[in-house]
């Protein structure tokens, strides 16, 4: 422009209530959240079983930080009630739903196999029935003394020799079982270690250790008096039981054998689980805790704790499964663990049987940023979760309301590229369900052959909406850019055809030295899909100060504008050039013309605009500052157009510099274009300067 311008007592329970009827199980959670993340919970009031209905009367209740009981819902608290159709779990919350308690906990088939150490038994010579995984050793139980009534401490190892060459009997009196544990996780493995009172080898007789609940053989020892086998199972109760039998892979009956006694191993687990983990903020989760055995009367409690902060959100003391549902007004996550465990308000739980995976809950949020460059805009939507394998899917649309771009199913992220000629619009996202397409028909066929959604269905979420900024090249000039409306002649198609299609044209609005911007240039743009950022310059280039006369400038700026068409909420930029010998009087630039021009672009209704240079120290960048110092609102709702640092070089719309105007430092000051070149400094369009824009100048688009 310049020159233009606990374990044992957990198993004897289950068997001493196993066939007895059992009560139902609860569970309820709270939880707590903010606008994107959750807030950890501090450990509530211990509640006795039997105080629970009396402390919590509520079907439904929310969390502010721990104050749990009897609170109003609303704000961002996380709302526990019953599941839609249930009953409350007697004993337990009273949003709680249960079922099970009935002993009827399914009993899965486990698996033997060698204890680690040992070494599985070689089968005598023609035995019918292989050892399998069993160990065999020459340890027997002791003998029992008559006169004491009762056998030795600790077991004796036989001779090696067959029994029967050293005694009258003719085969063993006793044989006693044992297990390492009563109570294990799901797939770890108890030792069953049998012992009878006489080395078996060399008669006709076995040591066989069963599964009572499934009848399995789980190992034969026709060597030894010690026969061991490691059985794990993944759920339920089994009771295990050892003969010194003849070989068979049947439970033996009659009175040819000798029978132990019946060793009960449970298998305990626990899960968590829930059909739908991912929903949209409002939406409501039901969330099922589940264990292989009721604990109903055991002393042990299926809990639910956060897994961040390790605090206990509730707990049930019955029954096998348990329903709560869980509704959360924000986005957000929380990670929830199941535990069976005596009592315990936070983890580790003291005496921990099982502990289930963490299941993550997830409230849904979308957000989405947008730039680009000239006339494409690149978007991307992300959400706070993997939506893969669940029914949502993330969409991104213009005002609207429809669809850029094919919706995505996979991942938690989603693009678009948009082309924009114009006002930038803005766009939002949102995580919904694709509208299924009935292919069963002909039409439907080509439908969903031809085309894709323009919306989405049971939207859980939505974004803000944003109006992305992209990058814009263009030019200003002194000279008029063509002169009829298709702009097929004059400046614009020779320079375009050098340096590229320009985004925009700055153009004067006075006759005061340059042609005045025309009509014809207007629809021009128009027809172009071009901006048109509209300058203001005094002949006077040194008349730069005080506060009327920038307000004078203003107004006959308006009066052009109006002329002109261009309408109100678009920029107007005032020229200030710098001091030198085409306007000495530059220097003598004041904050009361910066004042005077805002107030008068301002109360037209139009955006106020500086072209000036924004190196600090500059007379303009220093005035700025003093004035924005002074009335900070005018810093805010300013624009700056610096032509500072002005290049030399071959440049054109292809290899346009990066966007980076020198900026006045120490103050409020947004520079939102760049004057990058001189046409005196180009190498093939010496008529117009090149320049940069962001997308939030506001140019006009005709």
């Amino acid at each position: 422009m310049r020159g233009q311008t606990g374990v044992n007592v957990f198993h004897r329970f289950l068997v001493s209530f196993k066939s007895r009827p059992k009560a139902h199980l609860g569970v309820a959670v709270v939880a707590i959240a903010n606008q994107l993340s959750f807030v950890a919970l501090a450990a509530g009031p211990s509640v006795a079983v039997g105080d629970v209905h009396a402390q919590r009367p509520l079907a439904a209740f929310c969390s502010h930080a721990v104050n749990l009981p009897g609170c109003a819902a609303g704000g961002d608290s996380l709302q526990v009630s019953l599941p839609d159709g249930s009953q409350s779990c007697p004993g337990s919350d009273a949003v709680a739903a249960c079922a099970g308690g009935d002993g009827s906990a399914k009993t899965a088939a486990g698996v033997a196999s060698t204890p680690d150490g040992l070494t599985a038994c070689v089968a005598a010579g023609g035995a019918p029935i292989p050892s399998g995984p069993a160990a065999c050793s020459d340890t027997v139980l002791p003998a029992i003394d008559p006169g004491a009534g009762q056998a030795s401490s600790a077991p004796v190892v036989n001779p090696s020799v067959p029994v029967a060459s050293l005694q009258g009997a003719t085969a063993p009196a006793r044989i006693e079982l044992t297990s390492s544990a009563p109570v294990a996780q799901p797939g770890n493995n108890v030792v069953l270690t049998a012992t009878a009172s006489a080395n078996v080898s060399g008669s006709n007789k076995a040591i066989e250790i069963f599964d009572q609940m499934t009848g399995k053989l789980l190992g034969s020892c026709a060597q030894g008096g010690q026969c061991a086998v490691a059985y794990n199972a993944k759920s339920g109760d089994h009771s295990f039981v050892a003969y010194v039998t003849e070989p068979s892979t049947k439970i033996p009956a009659g009175n040819r054998t000798t029978k132990s006694n019946a060793v009960g191993v449970n298998w305990v687990g626990v899960t968590l689980a829930t059909k739908d983990a991912i929903v949209g903020p409002g939406r409501t989760v039901t969330i099922t805790a589940t264990t292989t055995s009721a604990i109903d009367k055991t002393g042990y409690q299926l809990q639910l704790f956060d897994s961040d902060s390790k605090a206990r959100l509730t707990f049930c003391s019955q029954g096998t499964s348990c329903s709560t549902s869980l509704t959360q007004p924000v986005s957000g996550v929380r990670s929830v663990v199941a535990v069976l465990a005596k009592p315990s308000s936070t983890l580790p739980a003291q005496g921990t049987l099982a502990q289930s995976d963490p299941v993550s809950l997830t409230w849904l949020s979308v957000t989405i940023q947008g730039d680009g460059a000239g006339s494409g805009v690149h978007l991307t939507a992300t959400a706070n979760a993997d939506l893969t394998k669940t029914p949502w899917s993330i969409g991104i649309f213009d005002e609207q309301g429809h669809l850029v771009g094919p919706a995505c199913k996979g991942g938690s992220s989603c693009s678009a590229q948009v082309t924009v000629t114009g006002d930038m619009p803005k766009f939002s996202a949102a995580i919904g369900a694709v509208p299924a397409v009935d292919t069963s028909t002909k039409l439907g066929q080509v439908i969903s052959r031809i085309s894709s959604p323009t919306q989405l269905i049971n939207v859980q979420a939505r974004s803000s909406a944003i109006k992305p900024q992209r990058m814009l090249w263009g030019f200003d000039s002194c000279q008029s850019f063509t002169g009829d409306a298709s702009a097929a002649s004059g400046l614009y198609p020779h320079v375009t055809g050098i340096l590229g299609a320009p985004d925009f044209w700055g153009r004067y609005l006075t006759a005061a030295v340059c042609p005045p911007l025309s009509s014809t240039e207007v629809a021009a743009a128009h027809a172009k899909h071009m901006g048109i950022l509209p300058i203001y310059n005094e002949r006077d280039c040194s008349n730069v100060s005080g506060y009327d006369t920038g307000k004078a400038y203003a107004a006959e700026a308006v009066a052009s504008a109006h002329g002109i068409g261009l309408p109100q909420g678009r920029g107007i930029a005032i020229d200030i050039e710098p001091s030198g010998a085409a306007c000495p009087g530059a220097a003598n630039l004041d904050t009361g013309l910066i004042h005077g021009w805002y107030d008068g672009i301002v109360s037209a209704g139009y955006a106020p605009i500086y072209y000036g240079s924004g190196v600090s120290g500059s007379e303009f960048a220093t005035q700025w500052c003093y004035t924005v110092a002074a009335l900070p609102y005018i810093g805010q709702r300013s624009y700056l157009w610096s032509f500072q640092p002005s290049l030399l070089g071959g440049y054109m719309k292809s290899n346009a510099p990066g966007f980076s105007p020198a900026i006045p430092s120490g103050c409020t000051a947004f520079v939102h274009a760049w004057q990058y070149q001189l046409g005196s400094s180009s190498w093939a369009a010496p008529d117009v300067d090149q320049d940069e824009a962001t997308s939030d100048m506001p140019i006009w688009f005709p």
